[in-house]
């Protein structure tokens, strides 16, 4: 590492990372080839990744907006997020690939179709049984090495996936509200 981490871009795009979190995300992005973000929204913390990777940011997204929060996104403006995605993902040199899916497909026979993650971010849907399965099907693409991480690791989803995952086996860098295990 040791080069700057840029986040100045991505903190002008709305979302929920906070600059401590988007900064450990470019951090570890400057070492990574293969990234795989799930759950990515207008891409805040795509852009941390894409900005600071030499390598390429699959950011795989419904492009429904989130539905865990108490006021969900208005259904007019649904057809419009991935525009809105796309348009802050200008610039990055052609290193986000967007992947329209619902990432509830994991598990259920899907193949993924490109090369092998060194990181995957989790940060898609919060409740335990997706987190849970978003965890197996990307930990077992991982090869020795790897970084698997995610956002919200103190809401009750993430946190009881991650503990019964990882155990004592994972890590959660200082000041933000990320966990991280690596394989």
């Amino acid at each position: 590492m040791g080069e700057t981490v840029t986040i100045g871009r991505a903190l002008t795009i709305e979302g929920m990372m906070d600059e401590p979190d988007l900064l450990w995300l470019g951090e570890q992005a400057q070492t990574r080839n293969v990234i795989v973000e799930v759950g990515s929204y207008l891409g805040r913390s795509t852009r941390a990744l894409a900005d600071n990777t030499s390598g390429t940011v699959y950011a795989i997204d419904d492009w429904q907006g989130p539905r865990d929060f108490i006021v969900p996104v208005a259904p007019d403006l649904k057809p419009i997020i991935h525009d809105w995605f796309l348009a802050n993902m200008r610039a990055t040199k052609g290193k986000v690939v967007d992947i329209n899916l619902d990432h509830q497909h994991f598990g259920n026979g899907y193949r993924w179709p490109y090369e092998k993650p060194d990181m995957v971010f989790i940060d898609g849907d919060h409740e335990y049984i997706a987190v849970k399965r978003d965890i197996d099907f990307w930990w077992n693409l991982l090869d020795e090495g790897g970084l698997i991480c995610g956002h919200d690791a103190s809401w009750e989803g993430p946190a009881t996936a991650v503990i019964e995952k990882f155990g004592d086996k994972y890590w959660w860098p200082e000041g933000t509200k990320i966990w991280a295990a690596t394989k």
